[in-house]
């Protein structure tokens, strides 16, 4: 099944009722998306096999990265192996493709794969005798191959220090299960490790922030990349959040906390690398927040506000007839929204609509990789590439 990163969880919705004050309004529809060009090129897999995230680009060297399965037989059982494959970004030829499996070891149950923005790859991957880490490099030759702890999660921070994320780990069986995040060099070396609270994000490919007690007693802890501790954040008293759809980074390596504090309603409160509280403002209670670049939008009652760290630069209408608004940043650092009947995405600095295409169907999905590229995905194995005109 193909992983959508992107895909808020169900708990999005549940945010936004919890930190509301007043009902989500909806706003009128908007129209059939435009017909889309002439596929530049496809890519079918055998039909077994399956692309599993969304396509990664390297604008360095205009490279595309495609994620799929293969599978690898035994004597009594089929396994699923991840596979990443390097293409050429305007013709899709393939550059190289690396197999995250080892003859001669346990076959792969799952596999979790990230990338540096320097075109390295990482594959988070378990089989019958752990888990193990490997690393390529973005000539798809192998750096390193080391056994981790069992984590779920891989991310690559702006730096380049892998983060692992095992979100329900237990001391012993009886135990509670904690959140744990270990941190490795580029080179596989452990730096650090420590546990999280139950709640908990990874923003801008700098911070992890940890919620820590019950939800309207609670305070945070950020810790930086290499998971060093930084600063304890103490909440206004009663103040409720929740640090997994809520948290943002801003103006290069500002924090962006959204909490509902009593009486006085939805706030937005931004702090330095420090801890320290740099302004605080007031937002409708069912207002949708998305970082974008060094800015922010606010979107309520079919108003879609921009700002940046010193106010507000501009506002626009912008019709959006779910009941929930759909927004995020786009890897080209401008804002996509989701409408009934399309996908639009909007200039970041006008919140003018710059390309619109589908919606998901069933078996057709689209994933938009910034700069005019779209890709669609049919039935989990043929994809294709469509170059958007403004």
């Amino acid at each position: 099944m193909l992983s959508n990163k992107r895909i808020k969880r169900w708990s999005s919705a549940l945010l936004a009722v919890v930190l509301c004050l007043s009902a989500v309004t909806s706003v009128s529809a908007s129209s059939t998306s435009k017909p889309l060009p002439k596929p530049s090129w496809q890519k079918d897999l055998s039909e077994i096999n399956q692309f599993i995230e969304a396509p990664f680009h390297i604008s360095s060297t205009k490279t595309v990265y495609l994620a799929s399965n293969t599978y690898i037989a035994s004597q009594t059982k089929v396994w699923e192996a991840g596979v990443v494959t390097a293409v050429d970004e305007s013709s899709g030829k393939p550059k190289w493709s690396f197999t995250f499996y080892q003859k001669g070891t346990p076959y792969p149950w799952n596999t979790k794969i990230a990338y540096s923005k320097l075109g390295s790859v990482y594959a988070l991957v378990k089989d019958g005798q752990g888990t193990k880490l490997f690393s390529v490099n973005a000539s798809g030759k192998s750096n390193w191959t080391i056994p981790v702890p069992n984590a779920e999660d891989v991310h690559v921070m702006n730096d380049g220090t892998i983060l692992l994320i095992d979100p329900d780990r237990k001391v012993t069986p009886s135990a509670k299960s904690k959140p744990r995040a270990y941190a490795y060099s580029a080179n596989g070396k452990k730096i650090a490790e420590l546990a999280l609270g139950q709640i908990y994000n990874v923003i801008g490919g700098q911070y992890v922030v940890s919620q820590i007690g019950e939800i309207g007693s609670s305070k945070l802890a950020v810790y930086g990349s290499k998971l060093n501790k930084l600063f304890i954040y103490n909440l206004p008293s009663g103040a409720t959040t929740y640090v997994d759809e809520a948290t943002w980074v801003i103006n290069n390596s500002d924090i962006l906390l959204r909490v509902n504090i009593p009486e006085s309603g939805n706030k937005l409160i931004a702090m330095n690398a420090k801890g320290k509280t740099l302004w605080g403002r007031s937002i409708p209670g069912n207002a949708r927040v998305q970082s974008i670049g060094q800015n922010y939008v606010v979107y309520a009652d079919g108003v879609m506000s921009l700002f940046n760290a010193k106010g507000l630069v501009t506002k626009a209408s912008v019709k959006v007839d779910l009941p929930i608004a759909i927004i995020f940043e786009t890897p080209d650092q401008q804002i996509e929204i989701h409408t009934e009947n399309a996908k639009k995405v909007l200039n970041a600095k006008t919140l003018q609509t710059i390309y619109e295409y589908p919606n998901d169907e069933n078996r057709q999905k689209y994933h938009y990789a910034g700069n005019g590229y779209l890709y669609s995905i049919n039935q989990g194995h043929q994809l294709a590439q469509y170059k958007l005109q403004k």
